[in-house]
């Protein structure tokens, strides 16, 4: 490394870190260095370009060794394929196709908090959306239907109390959604009625469950769900029009890409394959960090500010817990927990939706699958092609993806994955004809960790600034007391406070509408 010392070192490459770091040299003029334990950058944010027998990603070629290596280091693994990883290399069936690792929703697309940041950037990307929305009714024989209204799946009745739901959390103030922060969604639902209609109930979980990646709405935290409720009528976007977004080829490592360059612009740096071994902490203070660089040698970049990029579960990886109160460090380490992504790809050639009257760009359920089998809530499925909507495939083909929300440790029990997976497949297989003829390849790819980590219902996120050692601020999709929600967009709402915290100013208002802001402090009850 040519400098040893810098303004502010980040420890993570994340969207949290790069647009904290790009922020800080553009904006401000800092000295900004960012320090990446992998050979690409993105953390979590990590996306696949199959390039003959090969996937590239952030300028590396992988066979299927390097590629399941790459997997692991963002928590995400291969758990089934068609046929096995190593044939589907060898004969190239990932060739023109761009992946996630695990898949990744961007709601609100162009009018997100993360295209808005990039914009200010001046590096904006494109973050196509889906165009209609479908419904398969696993409850009633998988009858599919293009949503419109009526919804035709549910009886008057229930389409009525879904309405009258949909309508009260619409009409909610950024107020009354902080207000909620402290109580799970069931608890919400149940104070103001709006479980009783099974209907109205199934739809909001599954709502619920594509924003926040939580099937279980005794563990979602009611405001981060009410606040995208409350969204959808100021940005004038919903499912139905179109607001889960993708990317093109390279997929959504785009953004981070793309911070990057807005950093180097402004002189900064990111340091790849370069793990730090600790924030070092004197008196109280953060003073830098202690890295291990390519050869293997130790050496000390000093700065005044550190900003850690890293989930809070796994911050004691670079920060002696020592530096803060024993309470704080067993809440973090053991108290929060994972929502999880389980993700499949299927290439195939034709599209398979036309015959069910079906547009195949649409955002398409298919909830309570499974049920009442030891899951946490029921499981529910949603599927979508990104490759109708978006440069995500060899010209001419379509991708076929599944995904559901499970917890941390559903994830990591074989067996409950499987189950999942088996259901899923056999599903596909009786109702899609012509299977052996018309799909490529298929990749099934959980994430444990692949929403961050989340925090149980009544204690607030960590604030970007630590109160405990001065200098030293966290950023990432789980930080920042008035943040809701998660993701990049969580992550480009924290850069933001992240930055402003720091500098004193108020990036979040001129960047951002009310709406993308972070929530106010909920009114006082009398």
């Amino acid at each position: 490394m040519a400098k040893k010392q810098y303004d502010a070192v980040v420890v993570g490459s994340g969207v949290g870190g790069c647009g904290a770091a790009a922020l800080l040299a553009k904006d401000h003029g800092k000295r900004v260095a960012v320090l990446e334990k992998s050979p690409h950058i993105g953390g979590r944010v990590a996306s696949y370009v199959g390039k003959g027998d090969k996937v590239a990603i952030d300028g590396q070629e992988l066979d299927h060794r390097g590629f399941m290596k790459s997997l692991a280091d963002t928590r995400c693994w291969v758990s089934y394929c068609e046929p096995d990883i190593k044939t589907i290399f060898a004969k190239g069936l990932l060739d023109g196709w761009t992946f996630e690792n695990g898949g990744h929703g961007l709601f609100w697309g162009n009018k997100s908090r993360v295209r808005l940041l990039l914009e200010h950037l001046g590096e904006p990307e494109d973050m196509p959306v889906n165009r209609g929305l479908g419904y398969v009714d696993a409850a009633k024989g998988f009858k599919m239907y293009q949503v419109g209204q009526p919804y035709p799946w549910q009886s008057e009745e229930g389409f009525k109390a879904t309405l009258s739901a949909l309508k009260q959390m619409g009409r909610l103030t950024m107020e009354e959604c902080a207000a909620a922060m402290d109580i799970d969604v069931q608890t919400w639902l149940e104070q103001r009625g709006l479980t009783e209609n099974e209907e109205a109930y199934t739809y909001l979980k599954v709502v619920m469950a594509c924003q926040n990646a939580m099937a279980e709405p005794r563990m979602a935290p009611a405001g981060d769900f009410l606040g995208y409720m409350a969204m959808a009528r100021d940005i004038g976007m919903n499912l139905h029009s179109g607001s889960v977004a993708t990317m093109n080829e390279p997929g959504c490592i785009a953004i981070p890409l793309a911070m990057e360059r807005a950093l180097n612009a402004a002189e900064g740096e990111v340091f790849r394959s370069t793990p730090v071994e600790e924030i070092i902490v004197e008196g109280g203070k953060a003073r830098g960090v202690m890295v291990r660089n390519k050869k293997g040698e130790f050496e000390t970049l000093e700065a005044e500010t550190v900003i850690c990029n890293i989930p809070p579960k796994h911050i004691f990886n670079v920060l002696h817990p020592r530096h803060f109160p024993a309470e704080w460090v067993d809440l973090l380490q053991t108290k929060f927990w994972s929502a999880g992504l389980l993700t499949a790809l299927i290439g195939i050639k034709d599209n398979v939706w036309d015959p069910f009257g079906i547009d195949e760009r649409s955002f398409i359920w298919m909830p309570g699958i499974i049920q009442h089998e030891g899951y946490i809530g029921a499981v529910d499925m949603v599927m979508w092609s990104m490759a109708a909507c978006a440069k995500r495939g060899p010209e001419g083909k379509r991708d076929f993806l599944f995904s559901t929300a499970l917890t941390d440790q559903e994830m990591r029990d074989p067996k409950k994955v499987m189950r999942v997976i088996n259901y899923c497949m056999d599903w596909f297989r009786r109702t899609f004809k012509g299977w052996k003829e018309n799909v490529e390849f298929v990749l099934w790819t959980p994430s444990d960790e692949a929403y961050g980590n989340w925090r149980p219902i009544g204690e607030t996120r960590p604030d970007v600034k630590s109160p405990y050692v001065d200098g030293l601020y966290f950023v990432g999709d789980q930080y920042g007391e008035r943040l809701w929600g998660g993701g990049v967009d969580g992550a480009s709402l924290s850069a933001i406070m992240c930055v402003d915290t720091i500098m004193g100013t108020d990036l979040e208002t001129e960047i951002y509408p009310h709406y993308h802001r972070g929530i106010p402090k909920a009114a006082a009850n009398w």
